[in-house]
């Protein structure tokens, strides 16, 4: 099983650090346009329509990738007050919990971004024509990872629950 687990966390670090390059292009780009579009609209009095729909919808996109980064690293939005002072064990048993709701969460996810995605695929975007369904299916993909590393991270709560186990007896 260890085996396993290296092998699915090996895969999942590239896949990070696939993710992490894609938003360190998100973000050029991202820049270059803003840039670009202050500058034809204040020095050349001439603004392009088509940045602030490209600039959101690269924001969007930028910002599920950066969620399942998070997710990954487990670093995402958490309460600590009563955490901090439970035991290894408790800490494990609410990571536990944590995992799941999470995990479900992002089952849900992904499953309405896909139903999403099939409607508006076939709708564009006003001034690019791009197809609406792109935001969506950054959303079903991104979501569909957060729940394999949910997955991942659950295991290795229960590892540690294990070890927490042992530890104590």
């Amino acid at each position: 099983m260890n085996r396993g687990i290296e092998r699915a966390e090996h895969l999942f670090r590239r896949i990070i650090k696939l993710e992490e390059a894609i938003c360190v292009v998100l973000q050029i780009i991202m820049l270059l346009i803003c840039f670009a579009a202050v500058v034809k609209r204040y020095f050349f009095n001439a603004p392009w329509a088509w940045t602030d729909e490209i600039q959101l919808l690269l924001l969007v996109i930028y910002g599920y990738l950066a969620i399942s980064i998070d997710v990954y690293r487990d670093n995402h939005v958490a309460l600590t007050g009563m955490y901090k002072h439970l035991s290894k064990r408790g800490k494990v048993v609410l990571d536990l919990i944590r995992h799941v709701l999470l995990g479900g969460f992002f089952c849900l996810m992904t499953y309405y971004g896909w139903k999403v995605y099939g409607i508006k695929a076939r709708k564009l975007l006003t001034v690019t024509h791009l197809s609406q369904g792109i935001v969506f299916m950054a959303q079903t993909i991104c979501a569909a990872l957060m729940v394999l590393y949910c997955l991942m991270n659950f295991v290795k709560a229960v590892k540690g629950f294990r070890e927490a186990s042992t530890n104590e007896v």
